[in-house]
């Protein structure tokens, strides 16, 4: 752990409302001032300290990160148009759990916790051992509890809630509220998997540091920042292998890394990354780092996701997953299957399929030559046989015109090197490159 990541955990540590300074950090910790200060900026931009006027930096208590697929208990009230009857100042809680009283008192006792929200109708003891276990109650059927309901429920500061539907028209609505909550977890962005706490190396290291840094991390690769966490570059072990240790890291790092937004969708990112040979993806905002992504890190998003019964893919995605990039050093290749999703009401392959592989074709070929950015503005499909399920394809996207703005590319579908459809595509550049030649 570096120096900086110390004086993060050290603050995180402290208790809420202690006073924080440059010096106390220093001498605690045995720190430059300067160390001192830049990571309590960085401890304040995060949220876990705050400047206060004639007060000092002062450790706070930081906001913990919502999760989707949290339902406070006000949006649970307005799901089921229930009235809340008591702890109205709790409303903002998130149940952790939600349980259905529809079983003997003793067996509800195994599934009671604090923080649940317990279904529940008239049932005045399972009401009891609700409360009892620190549960909040979504009472149906418009049912008013008892004086000794709400007395324990305020005691200890619970919610009530009272719907006017039955016990399974609460829960089926509740389920939909929660499935069109989980279904937005379907487009995964960076941000939601990138790494936050970032090693990296300041601008002015030399390569006896990244031994360093490697040492202490077992990592390899470290994103290279000035002062003010701009980025200027990355470098790995191939860019330090047998250069003395006294060489600046300015001088062998790679200054043109593969760099992402945090607001970028996963499925294009990953789809990037392997089929040019991407490892490593580091995250800007504003040119200023904010994290780093790996291969890994996104085949264990994707294996996560796709154990909720709600995931789902893109029309994009589910064309292209049967497709692999051919080794073509000429133009961009990449060969598949026409499978029963991809084919019409006549059992050949869909136009609008076959145009999809082609678009994608021609916009990685751009992107693997140049390495640019590009938005397809127009394609004409110039013939098209029909091409029946099983049939393997290979589509190529050859570069015809790489203009400042725009780009001509056409791209044919062979079958056994016989030509089954063409097709040019016209795209606009992007105005900045955003890869380099140079693979991590």
């Amino acid at each position: 752990m570096t120096k900086h990541q110390q004086i993060l955990t050290f603050i995180e540590d402290l208790a809420i409302g202690s006073k924080v300074s440059v010096r106390f950090i220093a001498k605690e910790l045995d720190v430059s001032e300067g160390t001192a200060y830049r990571a309590i900026k960085e401890a304040e931009a995060k949220g876990f300290v705050r400047s206060i006027p004639k007060v000092g930096t002062i450790r706070i208590e930081g906001v913990k990160e919502r999760q989707i697929e949290d339902l406070t208990l006000r949006e649970v009230s307005q799901i089921v148009e229930g009235v809340v009857i008591c702890g109205f100042e709790h409303l903002d809680r998130s149940p952790n759990k939600f349980i259905i009283a529809a079983m003997e008192l003793e067996a509800m006792g195994r599934y009671l916790e604090d923080g649940a929200l317990c279904i529940v109708g008239n049932r005045r003891d399972a009401q009891i051992c609700a409360l009892k276990h620190n549960a909040s109650l979504l009472i149906s059927e418009g049912l008013e509890p008892d004086e000794e309901v709400m007395a324990l429920a305020r005691q200890r500061e619970l919610v009530i809630i009272q719907s006017p539907y039955d016990t399974f028209a609460v829960t089926t609505m509740i389920n939909r509220a929660l499935y069109d909550r989980l279904i937005q977890k379907e487009l995964i962005l960076v941000e939601d998997i990138m790494v936050k706490d970032v090693s990296y190396l300041k601008v002015d290291a030399t390569v006896e540091n990244w031994h360093e840094l490697s040492q202490n991390t077992d990592h390899s690769r470290f994103p290279v920042v000035e002062a003010d966490m701009t980025l200027v570059g990355i470098v790995t072990a191939v860019d330090v292998a047998g250069v003395d240790v006294k060489t600046p890291i300015k001088d062998v790092m790679n200054a043109n890394p593969f760099l992402v937004g945090r607001d970028d969708p996963v499925t294009h990112i990953s789809r990037i990354m392997v089929w040019e040979g991407w490892e490593n993806a580091l995250v800007v905002d504003q040119d200023k780092l904010i994290g780093i992504i790996s291969l890994q890190d996104v085949i264990e998003a994707y294996q996560q996701v796709q154990k909720q019964p709600q995931f789902g893919e893109t029309v994009d995605n589910l064309v292209l997953s049967g497709f692999r990039f051919v080794d073509d050093s000429e133009h961009l290749s990449i060969e598949g299957e026409i499978t029963n999703s991809m084919v019409d009401d006549y059992g050949s392959a869909s136009c609008g399929v076959i145009v999809t592989v082609m678009n994608m074709a021609g916009y990685i070929g751009l992107r693997k030559k140049y390495r640019l950015n590009a938005i397809t503005e127009n394609f004409t499909l110039y013939q098209l046989q029909p091409l029946a399920v099983g049939t393997e394809i290979k589509v190529t996207a050859k570069l015809l015109l790489v203009a400042k703005k725009h780009c001509n590319i056409e791209v044919e579908v062979t079958v056994d090197n016989a030509v089954v459809a063409k097709g040019l595509m016209t795209a606009r550049i992007g105005d900045k490159k955003l890869v380099s030649e140079t693979a991590l």
